[in-house]
């Protein structure tokens, strides 16, 4: 088994870094965008469109983008923390080693490329199946 070179992890740790910045910075513009605390300041949209439908909608994907970003502002944290432990860069299913060129893209990768498009195709079967 190979462990990734300190080089390495200090380039994911740099990139980890860099991505959890941005993910704080989107959040907190979301966050402050209507100015209004009481409302999680996300942008009252049925006062610029006056469609409450379509005011629903845009709340509902900016509520969807926000939570999007939390969840991997989360995964990137975790990952941050788990960078020097001997388990980062082997995958939580079938524990192979997780490609370098994975991790530099989404340091956050806990799976291989095969044990990850297994899930997510497991995870789509069940959406249909819900419908």
């Amino acid at each position: 088994m190979r462990y990734l070179t300190i080089e390495q992890r200090e380039n994911l740790q740099q990139l980890m870094a860099s991505r959890a910045v941005t993910l704080r910075g989107e959040i907190a513009a979301a966050l402050r965008s209507s100015g209004d605390s009481r409302a999680l300041s996300l942008a009252n949209h049925l006062e610029e469109i006056d469609d409450t439908a379509v005011a629903d909608l845009e709340s509902a994907l900016d509520i969807a983008a926000l939570e999007r970003d939390v969840r991997e502002l989360r995964a990137v944290e975790a990952a941050a923390e788990r960078l020097h432990t001997p388990d980062y860069g082997l995958c939580a299913d079938c524990g192979a080693e997780i490609p370098f060129v994975r991790l530099q893209v989404n340091p956050a990768a806990t799976r291989c490329v095969a044990c990850q498009a297994r899930q997510e195709r497991s995870a789509g079967a069940g959406a249909v199946a819900r419908l």
